[in-house]
């Protein structure tokens, strides 16, 4: 099988049925088709090969999706990263999963040459906008034939690499199969029953894989329309949310409070959306409540993680809806409850979540140890904790890992904190959640300075944003004596 596969099936059956809109483009099954096969074949000239790694740098536009099929249709594999990305954070990338191509959606040349010092295996970059030494992605639209038949995979192959803080605390490459996606991409078609008159929104970044697999993947199989929102702009996106009539959409809860609060929503339509999912970070009752009141629409919350593909359980349009639980778990997962010795707790004992089923990962690129470490008997242990109902419903109640959920992205603690330490000025940092109606949480920084220093909060948050994207960055820095910590070394109290 090849992932890929799923748009030449709905070119074939609907070839002038729209699969993409973006902005006031639009581009049929049969447009998207030829673009991916005119890619594929560069990719193929430039040498890429089964089991290579593609990168794409760029946000929900129509070029990403073209590129991730494009690297799967070649037998590669995509490895989709934020294209907000410092150059920091990217050499790290770079260095783990040694791309053979890059398909660059902005201006990000500097930002490659130095992330791409002393390395030697890229043999090419596609660019939107391309510099010196870097090839047009518009060119290769018009230069390069448009059929290409997939490369036939094993259905355990890997097509995807997402770098996630993991379960371990450190940037690792989660990597997800082609069958692992494909599973996890049937809920809208075969639990909703949805097909082709699917108005689906991709709101939330393709990059991660709630966006890309609920919104892109999911509305794709269906045969429905995927709506690209490249930024979070209300006042120009509210306007085009009234044309574009949307029946579905998984957001993160931010977006849901931009809805219920932002001035330009003030008379906004949602009555054509049939199911709103939630996921990326709890949802809030009060935002739940205001939402349901407001527009009159249901919200079904669901849970995942990057190394689940990312759907494990979610509340849906045909079960009760349980909106303190994150729902039931999806078809062929099954999900257990554990205490620290890998026992099964009963109902409403709380412990780690764990699951196994088709969606978990084949582990991380590179770092069997480090798979070893989260898959184990079969079973991923998620860090998450939680609790079974008497129905089978999952609610969750914290996490036993070092972790906070803001805006919808995991930022791990130890991963910042490495990098305030570097500061001179910082003799010692602990990040911490503070809850936030619209976020979730906001990270707040724990700083001891060294002796006789004086460091300005400014500084330090400067500081952080030259080697981290911006939210995983503190928005507050509070300066206090001493920080306590406890046997594992996690800060535990400071004064």
């Amino acid at each position: 099988m090849n992932l890929s596969q799923m748009v030449d099936k709905a070119a074939s059956s609907m070839p002038d049925h729209t699969a993409l809109v973006f902005e006031d483009q639009r581009m049929s099954y049969s447009e998207l088709l030829k673009s991916v096969n005119r890619l594929s074949n560069a990719l193929g000239k430039a040498g890429v090969q089964k089991g290579d790694r593609v990168v794409t740098l760029m946000g929900n536009r129509p070029e990403f999706v073209i590129s991730y099929f494009a690297a799967m249709r070649v037998g590669a594999i995509c490895v989709t990263l934020n294209p907000m990305s410092t150059s920091y954070e990217l050499s790290h990338y770079f260095s783990d999963c040694k791309p053979t191509v890059i398909v660059s959606g902005g201006d990000y040349s500097a930002k490659l040459a130095k992330a791409l010092e002393r390395a030697d295996y890229v043999k090419l970059i596609i660019a939107l906008e391309p510099q010196e030494g870097e090839v047009s992605f518009s060119e290769i639209q018009s230069n390069f034939p448009d059929d290409f038949e997939a490369v036939d995979l094993d259905e355990n192959a890997p097509a995807v690499i997402i770098f996630t803080a993991g379960l371990l605390g450190r940037a690792l490459g989660a990597t997800l199969s082609h069958h692992n996606l494909d599973t996890n991409s049937n809920l809208l078609r075969d639990v909703c029953g949805r097909g082709p008159e699917t108005h689906g929104l991709a709101l939330i970044p393709a990059f991660h894989a709630f966006g890309a697999s609920t919104n892109l993947l999911g509305t794709i199989k269906a045969g429905g329309t995927v709506y690209l929102v490249e930024k979070v702009d209300f006042p120009k996106l509210i306007p085009w949310l009234k044309e574009a009539r949307i029946t579905y959409t998984g957001l993160v809860p931010m977006v849901y409070y931009g809805l219920i609060y932002h001035p330009s929503c003030k008379d906004l339509d949602l009555s054509s959306i049939e199911i709103a999912i939630s996921g990326g970070a709890p949802l809030s009752l009060e935002i739940y409540e205001r939402f349901c009141d407001k527009y009159k629409i249901d919200i079904y919350h669901g849970y995942g993680l990057t190394e689940a593909s990312p759907v494990v359980s979610w509340n849906n349009p045909f079960w009760a809806n349980k909106p303190r639980t994150v729902g039931l778990p999806v078809p062929d997962v099954t999900i257990q409850v554990h205490d620290d010795d890998g026992r099964v707790l009963p109902v409403g004992v709380e412990g780690e979540v764990v699951l196994n089923g088709p969606n978990v990962m084949l582990g991380y690129f590179g770092r069997p140890n480090e798979t070893k470490t989260v898959i184990r008997n079969g079973w991923l242990y998620t860090g998450d904790l939680g609790f079974l109902d008497e129905d089978g419903y999952l609610t969750l109640t914290g996490l036993k890992k070092d972790l906070i959920i803001t805006s919808g992205f995991n930022v791990y603690c130890q991963e910042v904190e490495e990098i305030l330490i570097r500061h001179p000025s910082v003799s010692d940092v602990a990040l911490v959640g503070v809850p936030d109606l619209m976020r979730g949480q906001v990270i707040e920084a724990m700083v001891v300075p060294e002796s006789g220093a004086k460091p300005d909060e400014r500084e330090i948050i400067r500081f952080c944003k030259e080697y981290l994207s911006r939210y995983k960055c503190p928005r507050k820095v509070v300066f206090v004596n001493e920080i306590t910590r406890d046997a594992l070394g996690r800060a535990s109290g400071w004064k």
